[in-house]
């Protein structure tokens, strides 16, 4: 028995419906089946796939038979050939390369970073004031990245390289589902101001590549003088292409989700009382332990000691994950769990979807960190799957959870963030990753100490 139902509005009516509200078209057609076929503007086969085993076979089971298509050749314009957008062989050969970028002993040099830069930015919060929390979370997560990865200091260029990131973000977002690509070769308004963001983010990256190639030793332990070790079995250098391409990846993917799911924390936390309450009691526990036993915890400690804010962010990217859609284009005709698909068809996955299935959580809509009690294995697999899956699965998931785990402990110690009134319920932005529509101005309101 087929596992595949039609949806039976008419291709000009889905088209519409998914420009206007992509999410709640989505959210829409969780409850029509477990896979949906479509029309849509494209004559492709489409469909969205909502179980959560269809999504175990495209991305696990077989996904040799599967690329990216759309998407990559879009974010191929900004990041190039790397990680994110390369396929098969050439993506497992990166994918090899890249991986000790992110062992742990890694993780635990990063995570020091990231508090130093949390604290610089307590430091400039000025009670009171109104702050743009995307802004000051885009610019934070990048200052983190580029010294983690690239051991580059951002202090005087961060508005800028971060404006440089939103041009990328939003150009590629407008392409990926527009109905018509148009080449990036002319120069169109929207082509011209994309590419100066690119220069602007290149200029960057070309400036820490020379400065390692003339001091290596300052960078072997970061990403960036990994890279330059890096040999084919013939003895050959990486091209600088490639280190071009991987540090773009690393520069926009590496910050930009981790600061949308920060914002969307600070938002829930604030809707939230009693989950503030309970995160401030974790906080407390651990500078009560420290003042106890004389020495402060390092920063990996600290994050092991936080158990209660890793929920608060597993809830976070549950409602509102940064990574809201994943593509898949089939190479062949393929069978799936018992249905066969055509060559070439179109797979809408959506984690911000499947992720409000109340079948498998509840009152999914409801913000509740507690349902991580047991973690996410009490769920089946993929029925919660915020940084993707298989292969293709974020590289630097765990980074991701560190950094953003220590971002919001080192700042909820200190403070809480309040919306400015007039700003209404924040509405989710479907761009490459899921923002708050228009932003959101949040006061910060410094904690009392308790003695």
């Amino acid at each position: 028995m087929t596992r595949v139902s039609d949806i039976q509005t008419s291709r000009v009516s889905n088209f519409i419906k998914f420009q206007r509200d992509p999410l709640g078209f989505l959210v829409d057609a969780l409850p029509m089946g477990d896979v949906v076929s479509l029309r849509t503007s494209s004559f492709q086969p489409t469909f969205i796939v909502n179980s959560p085993d269809f999504v175990q076979e495209i991305l696990v089971h077989q996904e040799r038979h599967f690329r990216k298509g759309r998407s990559s050749g879009v974010l191929r314009r900004t990041i190039g050939d790397g990680l994110l957008t390369s396929e098969n062989e050439t993506h497992r050969e990166q994918k090899k390369y890249m991986t000790p970028v992110f062992y742990k002993e890694r993780i635990q040099a990063y995570a020091e970073i990231v508090v130093q830069e949390t604290e610089r930015l307590g430091a400039k919060l000025k009670e009171g004031s109104a702050v743009p929390i995307h802004e000051a979370m885009m610019e934070l997560t990048l200052g983190i990245i580029a010294r983690s990865l690239f051991k580059r200091e951002l202090e005087q260029d961060k508005s800028e390289l971060a404006a440089a990131v939103d041009v990328t973000i939003r150009r590629s977002a407008g392409t990926i589902f527009s109905p018509i690509i148009l080449p990036f070769s002319w120069p169109t308004p929207g082509n011209v101001q994309h590419k100066r963001a690119i220069r602007t983010l290149e200029e960057m990256i070309y400036e820490a590549i020379g400065k390692a190639r003339r001091n290596p030793k300052a960078y072997e332990d970061c990403m960036l003088g990994l890279l330059l070790d890096m040999r084919s079995e013939d003895g050959a250098e990486l091209p600088e292409r490639e280190i071009r391409d991987q540090m773009m990846t690393m520069l926009l993917a590496g910050h930009e989700t981790t600061a949308n799911a920060l914002v969307w924390a600070w938002y829930a936390l604030e809707r939230s009382p009693n989950v503030l309450a309970n995160l401030r009691e974790e906080l407390d526990r651990i500078r009560s332990e420290e003042a106890s036993s004389g020495r402060r915890l390092t920063a990996y400690e600290r994050y092991r000691e936080m158990p209660y804010a890793k929920k608060i962010i597993q809830e976070t990217l549950r409602l509102y994950p940064p990574a809201w859609a994943i593509l898949r284009e089939s190479e062949q005709e393929i069978e799936l769990l018992g249905d066969r698909f055509p060559n070439n068809s179109s797979f809408l996955i959506s984690p911000y979807a499947i992720h409000r299935n109340d079948a498998v959580f509840g009152d999914a809509l409801a913000f509740r960190p507690e349902r991580f009690d047991d973690g996410p294995s009490q769920w089946p697999r993929f029925a919660y799957f915020p940084f993707g899956g298989g292969t293709r699965g974020c590289i630097g998931s765990q980074f991701a959870m560190l950094e953003a785990v220590l971002i919001l402990g080192t700042l909820a110690a200190g403070f809480s963030f309040s919306s400015v009134p007039g700003q209404g319920d924040a509405v989710p932005e479907p761009l490459v990753s899921l923002r708050i529509k228009g932003g959101r101005q949040m006061i910060p309101e410094r904690r009392a100490s308790k003695p």
